[in-house]
């Protein structure tokens, strides 16, 4: 009895494999023109619109600097304005869910305020005005005239990869 149901069990096993190779070479046939009629267009190609708002979605940032030493100044509005030609982040003042980017800076000898500046960044997560803000990272570091670019561009990457990483919350 078991030798029987091994040997049908085999038997069937050896004519599924003749037959998958010989199905696989077989050519395609095309589709009727009734089953082309059939498929909704909406089904056959990917939504331009979903696509469009996926990658026009832009990572809202502010900036929040009130200190008034010229390097650290200048430090401020480099990163607005690299921000402000940020394809992945868009600059807002506006009441929604953003990152804000606490920027804190002081003369490093106050008796030279055109050399360095000390700044610290602070990264908060805000759902909207009025809520508690969560604490995403910081920094802190010094910036003297001729690397106000560099340090610029480096922030402006940390934001975004910390948009990256709690993308989820947005």
């Amino acid at each position: 009895m078991i030798a029987a149901w091994r040997a049908s069990l085999l038997a069937a096993t050896l004519v599924l494999l003749c037959a998958v190779p010989a199905l696989a070479q077989a050519p395609a046939q095309a589709p009727t023109q009734d089953a082309k009629a059939k498929v909704p267009p909406a089904a056959s190609e990917p939504a331009p619109k979903k696509i469009e708002e996926a990658a026009g979605k832009k990572t809202p940032v502010s900036i929040d600097h009130d200190d008034s030493d010229p390097v650290g100044a200048r430090l401020a509005y480099r990163v607005k304005e690299l921000l402000g030609r940020s394809s992945l982040m868009a600059p807002t003042n506006r009441d929604e869910k953003k990152i804000v980017l606490v920027l804190k800076t002081k003369e490093e000898f106050p008796g030279r305020p055109n050399l360095c500046s000390i700044y610290s960044v602070s990264w908060l997560f805000s759902s909207k005005e009025g809520s508690l803000k969560y604490f995403l990272a910081s920094e802190a570091g010094i910036v003297d005239a001729s690397s106000v670019d560099q340090t610029a561009e480096a922030l402006l990457g940390r934001t975004d990869k910390l948009a990256a990483t709690y993308g989820y919350l947005f």
